[in-house]
């Protein structure tokens, strides 16, 4: 954020236990595996990762790249769950998963898979469990995340 901005900010003080914890090292062993491979990675993750990205977007942003890249080789820098998609839009792709400092590609969110298309649709159904907010926090957080939604597409 500083880097486009050139201001010095601290939006939210914490990170993603996900992107947090990509290992530099991996990046430059898959590299070498894989000269050819474009690396793609999550804005979240740390500055060396970024550092020595190709392309650098949210998870939608990322899925449309490696669609338009002309590269047929991916190292993919977010969560795992990711490829999964990219997979079913292009097969004919290699997607290779970034792993963590303790070796592995298992960097999966817990929090996210707390959200379930089951809990979902009861959530649809019921209006619960509802969450009460001040106007104002409406109308403060309604700009963002329409920005957000924005550079998603």
């Amino acid at each position: 954020m500083i880097k486009k901005t050139k201001r010095d900010l601290i939006l939210w003080d914490g990170y993603c236990e996900v992107h947090a914890i990509f290992s530099f090292k991996e990046l430059i062993k898959a590299q070498l595996r894989h000269p050819l491979a474009e690396v793609i990675a999550h804005p979240e993750c740390k500055e060396e990762i970024l550092d020595l990205a190709d392309f650098i977007g949210s998870t939608a942003a990322l899925i449309n790249y490696t669609q338009t890249s002309k590269s047929d080789e991916f190292i993919i820098a977010t969560e795992p769950g990711v490829i999964h998609q990219m997979k079913k839009i292009n097969s004919n792709k290699n997607y290779i998963p970034l792993s963590n400092l303790k070796g592995c590609s298992c960097n999966e969110c817990p929090y996210m898979r707390l959200n379930t298309l089951d809990k979902m649709i009861q959530s649809l159904k019921t209006l619960k469990p509802e969450i009460n907010l001040d106007f104002k926090i409406i109308e403060k957080a309604k700009k963002p995340l329409l920005k957000m939604l924005e550079l998603s597409w």
